[in-house]
């Protein structure tokens, strides 16, 4: 891997970057764990309409294949953002590059995060997250540059189909608890 040059960085501009990153760094690491458990979810609820699909209804190959990839869909949309806020978890490294001295701060806030000293986002503030993760990384776009890749966190686009990707899933998990237990 290549080492990327680190940009000389005003004092306040540094400040301004370490506070953002403060604040960024506990609504991440929430987000990312709440992605991941609707990324399992996801998952399992496409094998379950596959199964009930093809083995239990029996339906042709053909049917299931285009509902396993519909069902499919929502949750790889979703596993690029969460591999978007994985990468954001690197963020002491990116600020040891950049900042130098704030790295064993934002250490620190990492640390305390890991042992859980940090609130968790509820489980359906997921989808507003995304917005304000969006937000605060927008704003650091103009100081981080090419340190981070962004754009999935950044583009409006992207949110709105993160948003309605939760709900998919979500909308995909009800449809197979009622397959499962009524139909």
């Amino acid at each position: 891997m290549k080492e990327k040059p680190a940009s000389p960085l005003a004092p306040e501009q540094k400040q301004r970057l370490f506070v953002i990153f403060e604040r960024l760094l506990p609504v991440v690491d929430s987000l990312a764990d709440k992605l991941r458990l609707i990324l399992i979810l996801g998952l399992l609820v496409t094998i379950w309409l596959i199964v009930w699909f093809f083995f239990l209804k029996h339906f042709s190959l053909g049917i299931t294949v285009i509902t396993g990839i519909g069902a499919l869909l929502p949750t790889l949309i979703l596993a690029r953002f969460w591999w978007a806020l994985e990468e954001l978890k690197n963020l002491p490294d990116i600020a040891g590059q950049m900042m130098g001295d704030a790295k064993s701060e934002l250490q620190e806030s990492v640390q305390n995060i890991r042992a859980g000293k940090a609130p968790k986002l509820g489980f359906f503030s997921a989808g507003k997250s995304l917005w304000s993760v969006g937000a605060m990384v927008s704003e650091a776009r103009d100081l981080v540059g090419s340190y981070l890749s962004i754009t999935t966190l950044v583009n409006p686009f992207m949110l709105i189909l993160g948003a309605l990707s939760l709900f998919i899933v979500f909308l995909l998990l009800w449809v197979s608890i009622i397959l499962a237990f009524f139909i």
